[in-house]
């Protein structure tokens, strides 16, 4: 009895940790050996030699966390041209940073946008800035 009282506790915390994230990675895109990012001209269109590979560890998961702790905007997103495109394998996100407030789209539903946390805008805007990728 006390085996089955431990199992069902240990399934409500896994079906309340896995609601947090938001979907925009899954569990095999979160931790890729590598991340590409291209500067963006506009929506659909980037910079031309802008590509910049990620692969150390450290700085792919900030991305990745910094990706899933954000929060989905309610409504119908309209917004300027990103700042970014980040590929995460398959999965293409366009990222919009300032130095305390950031913002993720799936390039695949541009409808939807959903807003990172403070901390990690600073972390990422530290990220561009420190490796001079930002205009």
């Amino acid at each position: 009895m006390r085996k089955l009282q431990v199992i069902a506790k240990l399934l409500v915390m896994i079906v309340i940790l896995s609601a947090c994230q938001n979907g925009l990675l899954n569990a095999e895109q979160q931790s890729p050996d590598k991340i590409v990012l291209h500067q963006m001209e506009r929506f659909g269109q980037v910079k031309e030699n802008t590509r910049y590979e990620i692969t150390d560890e450290q700085t792919i998961e900030l991305f990745a966390e910094a990706i899933l702790r954000a929060d989905k905007v309610p409504g119908v997103a309209d917004v300027v041209d990103p700042n970014f495109k980040v590929g995460f394998g398959e999965q293409e996100l366009y990222v919009w940073i300032a130095e305390d407030h950031g913002s993720v789209m799936d390039a695949a539903d541009t409808h939807t946008l959903y807003t990172m946390e403070e901390r990690d805008a600073e972390r990422l805007y530290s990220f561009f800035s420190s490796e001079h990728l930002l205009d």
